[in-house]
C-alpha cells in the first residue's frame, strides 16, 4: 500500500503543479474569443452564401450579366466592322442620286425648251 500512497501523492503533486501553471481567468478569455470566432465564422459563411447567390444566380447573377454584356459587345463589334461597307454603299447612293438629279434637270430643261419652241413656232405661224 505504500506504493499506492506514494502514487497518490505523486498524482496530487502533479495536479497541484498543473493548477499552478493554469492561467487565472485566461481560459475564460480564450473561451470567449473562441465563441466570438465562431460567430464571426457564421457571419462570414452567411456573407459568402449571399455573394455566391449574387454571382451564380442563373436569372440575374453577375456572371450572367457579364456574359450578356460580352455578347452585346461582340454583336456591336460585328456591326462596327460593317460600318465601312455601309459608308461605301451610302457614298455610292449619294453619287447615283447626284447623277440622277443632274439628268432630271437636263430632261426638265429640255422639255421646257421643247414646249417653248413649240409655243413660239405656233405664235410665228
Amino acid at each position: 500500500m505504500a506504493t499506492n500512497d506514494a502514487r497518490i501523492e505523486e498524482i496530487l503533486s502533479a495536479l497541484d503543479q498543473i493548477k499552478k501553471k493554469l492561467p487565472n481567468g485566461e481560459l475564460e478569455v480564450i473561451k470567449q474569443s473562441q465563441l466570438k470566432l465562431g460567430e464571426d465564422q457564421k457571419t462570414i459563411k452567411e456573407d459568402l452564401e449571399y455573394f455566391k447567390k449574387r454571382l451564380f444566380n442563373p436569372d440575374d447573377g453577375v456572371i450572367v450579366r457579364i456574359n450578356k454584356n460580352t455578347d452585346s459587345i461582340a454583336r456591336f463589334e460585328e456591326a462596327f466592322d460593317e460600318i465601312p461597307d455601309l459608308r461605301n454603299k451610302l457614298e455610292n447612293i449619294d453619287k447615283w442620286k447626284e447623277g440622277v438629279s443632274k439628268a432630271l434637270w437636263i430632261v426638265y430643261t429640255s422639255i421646257v425648251g421643247i414646249i417653248l419652241s413649240l409655243i413660239f413656232a405656233a405664235i410665228n405661224k
